[in-house]
């Protein structure tokens, strides 16, 4: 037998999976495929009709009865016929021969009910007839509604005596479960001449650079869910917490892609399969090239395969060398700066976004040794919001290797803090509050509590009194633990260094705790810490901007996310 897979037509032996037709094609495992039957049988199965008369089209739903099959044997007669009379209750369009066996008897039609009626009670002036209003007459067929109108319904109010059926044909945009449908399961054998969509294909759009870094960082997760469904669009929530801005914004097209880059759900990504009229809260990022019809036969909560054309222009986290190599097969230069030498890790790249790359023959990449990585793990059941907050200012949201920029620290302080966002952070609810003693190596972060909020704060000796950042426990969330060497990182620091780091890997082992002696602290050591941690740097080094997708406080604005 033969299908279709992703455009490119296959031949499969009889009997086949799903896992066989999809061989050697874009796939990740436990993403939904979509499975279409031909066209031919879609038509047969479908239960809408799309009615075109000279003022207009409607929809029509067919109810399943004798009659409805009746419709799908004759409607090709019914094209080319006007609106021979109507009155204030119903519309006959008409005449044409049928089969039908005549009855005297009344029956009852509700508004917008579609039958056949005969003239004369005659089977050959047969007429289809629309209900106006409710009513019951005697039209010389029993219980004759085969469909009802329910799309469409002003255009019925246009309609004038002569006005003709232009066309009518199945409607199968809204296809059932019957005819196409996604699935996860690669044992479900297919059919001949089905189609088959693996991922869905979206080329960019450059006039949006930032919505589409948003929308390539969300790609590269191994597949994007389906949170939201309406009659227009499907849409992924998958981060809803970003800082968009005002791009290029257009009427929303049939297999559009936009990312809603202001208002409530801001960061909302959504593929459209109807016209929408412009919206400037939403900027268009691309246009969906493969798999139309598996973005919106994804159910609620499933997944699929995004394939963006261009890929992700990224090389932090790579060595200089793979960088080079990927680079190159892209067809771009390298520029090495900092450590320049094979094994150095790349932490930053100009230009850091994918449009604004792809328009430079040369990207310039940063490395520094390995060992000037450093990684925290990250409590995100205990301190969910505190996560978020660390994962946002140090750009770890949407790259391997984010940045600290150190606010304040002397030799022999007890502590190191770092530079925060006080305006992200006026929703850190305190959570994981710290009990006891507080470790060498503990990572926290000052909650909205205080003066101080956003501030992240690196434990350097235990202490029974004041958390990372210096705060007392009620001021002070905990976030996690640093792992590495803290005598490396500290090495050599001032106020206004950069330090990089990484989440930690779950198969990281944790080292040891080697407990450091407690000093003993004055009343004055312990005014000095506490100073420590509100004190502004004096020292203040530019720094460029490093994330070009930053989090922002989620609130309610226009619209209604559509």
């Amino acid at each position: 037998m033969r299908i279709v897979i992703n455009g490119t037509e296959k031949e499969l032996p009889e009997g086949a999976t799903v896992a066989q037709a999809i061989e050697g094609e874009p796939y990740l495992p436990g993403n939904s495929i979509a499975l279409i039957r031909p066209m031919d049988a879609q038509r047969k199965m479908t239960n809408e009709y799309l009615v075109r008369t000279s003022k207009g089209n409607f929809i029509i739903e067919l109810k399943g009865n004798e009659y409805s099959k009746a419709w799908k044997r004759i409607y090709h007669d019914i094209v080319g016929k006007n609106l021979r009379w109507q009155t204030s209750r119903l519309h006959a369009f008409g005449s044409f021969p049928t089969q039908f066996e005549k009855s005297r008897s009344v029956t009852s039609y509700k508004r917008y009910d579609c039958f056949f009626g005969l003239g004369g009670y005659d089977v050959n002036t047969t007429y289809l007839m629309i209900a106006r209003i409710d009513t019951s007459d005697d039209l010389g067929l029993k219980d004759s509604v085969f469909a009802r109108v329910t799309r469409g319904r002003h255009i019925l109010d246009r309609l004038d005596e002569g006005d003709m059926i232009e066309h009518i044909e199945p409607v199968v945009l809204r296809m059932a479960t019957k005819d196409a449908f996604a699935t996860t399961d690669l044992q479900m054998k297919v059919e001949d001449g089905m189609l088959v969509e693996t991922y869905v294909g979206v080329k960019l759009d450059e006039r949006s650079p930032l919505c589409c870094e948003h929308f390539l960082v969300i790609a590269e997760e191994g597949g994007m869910s389906i949170d939201d469904k309406g009659f227009s669009y499907s849409a992924s929530e998958a981060n809803m917490d970003t800082n968009l801005g005002q791009e290029f914004s257009d009427v929303r097209r049939p297999d559009d892609v936009t990312v809603r880059h202001k208002g409530y759900q801001a960061g909302k990504v959504y593929f459209y399969n109807q016209v929408r009229q412009l919206n400037r809260s939403h900027n268009l990022v691309g246009k969906v090239t493969n798999g139309m019809n598996l973005v919106h036969l994804v159910p609620l909560k499933g997944k699929f395969m995004v394939r963006p054309d261009p890929g992700r222009i990224l090389t932090i986290g790579m060595t200089q060398a793979q960088a080079s190599s990927f680079l190159g097969s892209i067809g771009k230069k390298q520029k090495r700066t900092g450590d320049v030498t094979d094994g150095a890790i790349v932490v930053e790249q100009e230009p850091e976004m994918t449009i604004y790359a792809l328009k430079e023959d040369e990207v310039d990449t940063m490395g520094v040794p390995a060992d000037k990585i450093f990684s925290v793990t990250m409590d995100a059941n205990g301190s969910p919001w505190t996560v978020r907050y660390f994962r946002k200012v140090t750009g770890l949201d949407h790259k391997p290797i984010g940045t600290m920029k150190v606010h304040f620290t002397y030799e022999g302080m007890s502590m190191i803090t770092f530079e925060g966002d006080p305006l992200l952070a006026a929703d850190l609810y305190p959570e994981k509050l710290y009990e006891g003693t507080v470790h060498r190596g503990d990572v926290a972060i000052t909650n909205m509590s205080r003066p101080q909020r956003g501030l992240i704060g690196i434990r350097l000796e235990d202490s029974d009194e004041f958390g990372p950042t210096g705060e007392e426990s009620p001021g002070t969330s905990m976030l996690g633990r640093f792992i590495g060497d803290l005598d490396t990182l500290m090495k050599g620091i001032s106020d206004g260094d950069i330090v990089y780091i990484r989440q930690a890997a779950m198969e990281e082992a944790k080292p040891k705790r080697k407990a450091a002696p407690k000093k003993v602290r004055s009343e004055e050591g312990a005014s000095t810490e506490k100073k420590a941690a509100t004190k502004r740097s004096v020292k203040k080094v530019p720094v460029k901007e490093r994330s070009p997708i930053k989090g922002t406080k989620k609130g309610k604005g226009e619209g209604n996310g559509q």
